[in-house]
């Protein structure tokens, strides 16, 4: 009997999970902000939309290490940095 309601509650985490998944890998449009700033470099992290207020890769660079962030050229800028 213990081991039918220990496999009970495994299948009913299991089932959980699965739901939550689901519904996080559709949602709306709204949950993902669009990048703030206009510079050249934008700052990503796993907390937050996509900072983009960046004129060079170094001040990005600087700001994404105590964030756990990653830095790269902003594809809506006007400009890339390359020439």
């Amino acid at each position: 009997m213990k081991t039918l309601a220990t496999f009970a509650a495994a299948a009913a985490l299991i089932a959980g999970i699965g739901i939550a998944n689901a519904q996080n890998s559709q949602a709306p449009a709204a949950a993902n902000p669009a990048a703030a700033g206009s510079g050249k470099f934008c700052l990503t992290t796993k907390s937050g939309p996509k900072n983009c207020s960046f004129a060079s890769l170094q001040e990005c660079q600087t700001k994404a290490k105590g964030m756990k962030g990653t830095c790269a050229a902003n594809t809506d800028s006007s400009t890339t940095g390359q020439k």
